[in-house]
């Protein structure tokens, strides 16, 4: 019955674990595809941040105009800022990326 089968060896499945991780590492090294998906990860991850930024402050600014009575100007004071908070989000991305500091300059 199944109660005679023993569970394999620690030693066993260490070895096993072993061999799949240098298939792995061996067959994971970049290459001309997995950079061109790099890029385009992080052209599409640009994109989101610079969209999400205008989509947030326009749903902000309109409910506000809708709860105050004030339409248009905090749509629009509010899309002006999405707007900048999405590239300013966008170009930190892009810093990161490209492998510079994050955050804000170091000049004094």
């Amino acid at each position: 019955m199944a109660q005679d089968e023993k569970p394999p060896s620690f030693a066993e499945f260490d070895a096993r674990l072993r061999a799949a991780r240098s298939r792995d590492s061996s067959s994971n090294e970049r290459s001309a595809g997995n950079v061109a998906r790099t890029k385009f990860g992080a052209g599409l991850q640009v994109g989101i941040e610079l969209v999400a930024g205008v989509v947030g402050g326009v749903l902000i600014g309109y409910a506000l105009d809708r709860w105050l009575g004030t339409a248009p100007f905090l749509l629009i004071a509010f899309f002006l800022l999405g707007a900048a908070a999405g590239t300013l989000n966008a170009y930190r991305w892009l810093r990161r990326f490209d492998g510079g500091p994050v955050g804000r300059d170091e000049g004094g």
